[in-house]
């Protein structure tokens, strides 16, 4: 998978805003083709069922006004006990467990789920016109109305599953728990069972390494190889190991990498060692250039150091003077207990 792709899909992850923006733009499409139905099924279908009726132009726009303005008011509350609850998170557990908390699925969803009602709302209600209005017919998109009160009693259920979920989600162990679940799945990810249990012919040894890389290679030797500078500077967030393999494999190439995720590197520093510089062509540089994805700050993606210094920052501050609480720093070191065994 590409680098900057993967650095991409991360920041997405871990955004207030994408969600959202995704969930209203749903919201547009079904209003439209909620409006567009009711135009071509009318409202006859209702006369089948004794507990729907059709409703006024007035009595359909109460409705949705009512449910719209209701959307976006409690869009604006959860949207501050959210950055309320990031706030304390991060005061009290530490700034880097901030994005932690902002790429929680459940809080996005919630808000996005009353910006979509809101939206839906507001676009339906917009197409209601009474007989007078229009100088013809009148026109109310029952159909697009129940929807629109089916909408609303989703977002009641959202709303009750928020209040739940943000306590919960910044309780201490919920957190502990969810740092310590990810360093097991990535070093599940990193480092299968199966690396180095039946090494093949082809590992690497002392003998098929070749006399540029190694350690008493002398300075005339050790200059027979191509540099691959940094242009950017940040931490290395993502490594595209299997775009590596390939290039080396294709360009037959011995490559030495400088650096690894959670690395910090500046402009001009050497990422890449080439071996034999020939083979490497200037586009072959940038294809191994672009498989490190450099940020301005570190990413849990592939560094689990990060998320080992998580937990430390967790019982470090649970250890100190004004914290004192050495049963949230027990529960870090089971945590980091089971991640190196």
């Amino acid at each position: 998978m590409n680098a900057g792709f993967r650095r991409l899909t991360d920041y997405l992850g871990s955004s207030y805003w994408f969600v959202p923006t995704v969930m209203a733009i749903a919201a547009v499409l079904l209003a439209g083709g909620m409006v567009a139905l009711d135009t071509v099924v009318g409202s006859a279908w209702m006369d089948n069922y004794a507990w729907l009726y059709a409703s006024r132009p007035d009595g359909a726009r109460q409705v949705l006004s009512s449910v719209g303005g209701s959307m976006i008011t409690v869009a604006g509350t959860v949207f501050s006990v959210t950055i309320a609850a990031v706030v304390y998170a991060s005061g009290q557990y530490g700034p880097r467990l901030l994005t932690n908390f902002m790429r929680d699925r459940g809080n996005q969803v919630t808000l996005g789920t009353f910006i979509a009602t809101f939206l839906y709302c507001l676009l339906v209600l917009r197409t209601i016109h009474s007989a007078e209005e229009s100088g013809g017919y009148g026109f109310v998109p029952n159909l697009a109305l129940l929807v629109g009160v089916l909408l609303a009693l989703c977002s009641i259920a959202v709303l009750i599953y928020f209040i739940h979920h943000v306590p919960s989600k910044i309780h201490i162990n919920s957190v502990i728990e969810d740092v310590g679940d990810r360093l097991l799945r990535g070093i599940d990810d990193r480092f299968p069972r199966f690396v180095g249990s039946s090494p093949d012919d082809h590992a690497a040894t002392a003998a098929n390494i070749p006399a540029t890389f190694r350690d008493d290679a002398s300075r005339s030797v050790g200059e027979q190889r191509r540099i691959i500078v940094a242009k950017d500077t940040g931490y290395i967030q993502f490594l595209d190991d299997e775009a590596v393999l390939k290039l080396a494999s294709k360009h037959d190439l011995v490559l030495r990498l400088q650096y690894q995720p959670g690395d910090f590197v500046h402009v001009g520093r050497a990422l890449v060692e080439v071996w034999p510089p020939e083979k490497c062509s200037d586009a072959c540089a940038d294809d191994l250039r672009d498989v490190f994805a450099i940020g301005s700050r570190r990413s849990a993606l592939q560094d689990l150091r990060f998320l080992v210094d998580e937990l430390v920052e967790i019982a470090a501050r649970a250890l100190s003077p004004g914290v004192n609480d050495p049963f949230t720093a027990v529960t870090c070191l089971d945590w980091l207990s089971a991640a190196l065994s």
